[in-house]
C-alpha cells in the first residue's frame, strides 16, 4: 500500500480555513482525506475509519490535540498511528506548555512530528510522505504556488481565442 490513493489522513484542525487548505493539499497529492473539527470528533472519524496518518492542531474546543494523543497512545489499536502536528504556537508559551505536557505522558514526539504555520505544501506533503514511509516517485506531489502561477500563466499566454473564451466563462461560472 505505498500509493497516495489508498492512505487516507485525518485532518484534525478547528479553523476551517486551515482545514480546507490542509484537506486540498492532501487531496491533490491523491491522498484519501477525511476531517475533524477537534479532538472528540476526531475519535469518532478514528472509530468509523482508522487513518494511516494524523494532522493534528493541539488547541482546539472540545478536546485538545494532547489530549487525543494520550488517548490514542492508551488504546492498542491506535497507537501505532503516525502522526504530524501542524501548529502556530511552536515557539510561545502555549506551545511549551504542550511540549511539556507530551513529555509528562510520554508521547514520542520529534522534529519531525512539527509542522509551523503556515506551511507550504510541497513541505507539507513530504513530510506526510515520509512519515508514512512512502518514497519519493510515488503518488503525486503538490507543486509550489510560483510553479503552478507560471504554468497557469505561460498556458494563458499560449491559448487560442476559443480557449481563453472557455476559460472565461469557467471562471465567471457560466460553464456547463
Amino acid at each position: 500500500m505505498d500509493d497516495a490513493r489508498e492512505k487516507c489522513i485525518l485532518v484534525v484542525e478547528d479553523e476551517p480555513d486551515v482545514q480546507l487548505y490542509l484537506r486540498t493539499i492532501l487531496e491533490e497529492a491523491g491522498f484519501q482525506v477525511m476531517t475533524a473539527d477537534n479532538g472528540k470528533q476526531a475519535l469518532d472519524r478514528i472509530k468509523e475509519r482508522k487513518p494511516h496518518l494524523i494532522s493534528l492542531d493541539l488547541e482546539m474546543p472540545k478536546m485538545r490535540g494532547v489530549k487525543l494523543l494520550e488517548y490514542l497512545k492508551r488504546n492498542p489499536a491506535w497507537a501505532d498511528i503516525p502522526f504530524i502536528i501542524v501548529t502556530s504556537h511552536m515557539r510561545d508559551d502555549i506551545g511549551k506548555r504542550d511540549m511539556e505536557e507530551m513529555r509528562a505522558k510520554r508521547i514520542r514526539i520529534d522534529s519531525q512530528s512539527f509542522m509551523e504555520k503556515p506551511i507550504l505544501p510541497t513541505e507539507y506533503v513530504k513530510r506526510v510522505r515520509e512519515a508514512l514511509n512512502m518514497t519519493e516517485a510515488e503518488g503525486t506531489v503538490t507543486a509550489d504556488r510560483g510553479d503552478l502561477k507560471k504554468e497557469v500563466l505561460e498556458r494563458l499566454r499560449t491559448a487560442g481565442e476559443d480557449q481563453l473564451k472557455e476559460i472565461l466563462e469557467i471562471l465567471e461560472g457560466r460553464s456547463r
